[in-house]
């Protein structure tokens, strides 16, 4: 009976002991399963606070060129960037856009409004510290050309180098036409256009003869220059010029007419 009562109680602890291994077994199969990911910590923007006096141009589409006095940059993680600009009149124009990139010292924005209207472009923002230094950039407002040019004034930043001037020419065909002589075939046409809208147009003929006229860009876009027409070499000259830009700096078509020394004059010239 002893020999029966051991066997028993030694089956009965075996019994026992199996479910008890089980937790142990899966405490380790656990322990061996990957572990849940970590929160990926994304990166933030610098905020930006900014401010300065100086002086700088806002151009929008024909609108004559105004004065920037001031301008302000705020922006704080994931919100958008409000800019502001004073111009010289006391207006105040507010901007909203979107911090896109940025390195030492500057920040590029993506403007999405003017105020109410809609609005695009890029913006690049220099500064040192909380000191503004410069706010440049071109886009579209309301769908016409905008830039913007501003430095802070202060002698010791640099100043910002000037825009170059845009550089138009082309081979091609057309005529000029001057009251009372035989009209002149021309087989090329330049244009160089100032960021002031100072501009001045020239023409080869075939006769090899060289054709300057000066004039003031009043309206300029990606698709049209038009020039109001001021002397031609040591000549007087009014009239109008209507430049249509080409690919690679080229000329499309370039057509002027007005009087020249009190003729009546015209031109007409087709890039090839």
């Amino acid at each position: 009976m002893q020999i029966r009562a051991s066997l028993v109680a030694s089956a009965a602890c075996a019994l026992v002991g199996v479910p008890l291994l089980a937790p142990v077994v899966g405490a380790a199969i656990d322990s061996a399963s990957p572990s849940p990911a970590s929160p990926t910590l994304v990166a933030q923007r610098a905020a930006l606070n900014l401010a300065g006096e100086g002086e700088g141009t806002l151009s929008i589409g024909t609108r004559p060129n105004q004065t920037i006095t001031f301008v302000s940059v705020i922006s704080q993680p994931n919100r958008p960037v409000e800019i502001s600009l004073r111009l010289a009149d006391g207006t105040l124009q507010r901007w909203g856009g979107q911090q896109v990139g940025g390195g030492s010292n500057q920040a590029s924005i993506r403007l999405t409004n003017a105020g109410e209207a809609d609005a695009s472009g890029t913006l690049t923002v220099r500064y040192q510290g909380n000191r503004l230094i410069s706010l440049v950039g071109n886009g579209a407002i309301d769908g016409q050309r905008m830039s913007v040019r501003f430095t802070v004034g202060d002698h010791t930043v640099n100043p910002l180098p000037p825009d170059p001037p845009t550089q138009l020419a082309q081979f091609g065909q057309g005529l000029l036409g001057i009251q009372g002589r035989p009209s002149q075939p021309v087989t090329f046409a330049s244009a160089m256009i100032q960021p002031d809208g100072r501009t001045e147009l020239s023409v080869r003929l075939a006769d090899g003869t060289l054709m300057s006229f000066g004039g003031q860009a009043t309206r300029r876009s990606a698709y049209e220059v038009v020039v109001n027409l001021t002397s031609s070499g040591m000549a007087d000259a009014s009239g109008t010029a209507n430049i249509r830009p080409g690919p690679n700096n080229g000329i499309v078509s370039l057509i002027v007419n007005g009087t020249l020394d009190g003729q009546t004059f015209f031109l007409q010239f087709s890039g090839q």
